[in-house]
């Protein structure tokens, strides 16, 4: 129903099901999921893959990194992003 053609879609982890993320490819969409601890097998191969990325090749790639602070409902949530698409290293 929204036309996300050419689009950065982010959305929390309710939206991180293989179906949202396959609609918003398919309809010309770039996707950001939230990773988290509760996929644990895709979870270790992305870590395993920046963790290569940093150990090999980290000065020789584009990327960005940004972190954020965040004190609410009792609690301190310290974030950080690291994006690259240069993968192939």
């Amino acid at each position: 129903m929204l036309d996300v053609e050419g689009a950065i879609v982010t959305i929390d982890a309710m939206g991180c099901q293989k179906e949202i993320a396959k609609t918003m490819t398919e309809q010309g969409a770039e996707y950001v999921l939230a990773l988290k601890d509760n996929h644990p097998t895709l979870h270790e191969e992305v870590q395993l893959l920046f963790d290569d990325i940093k150990a090999e090749c980290l000065d020789d790639i584009t990327s960005e990194r940004h972190t954020t602070i965040d004190a609410d409902h009792g609690r301190l949530e310290t974030r950080h992003y690291w994006i690259t698409s240069d993968i192939e290293c």
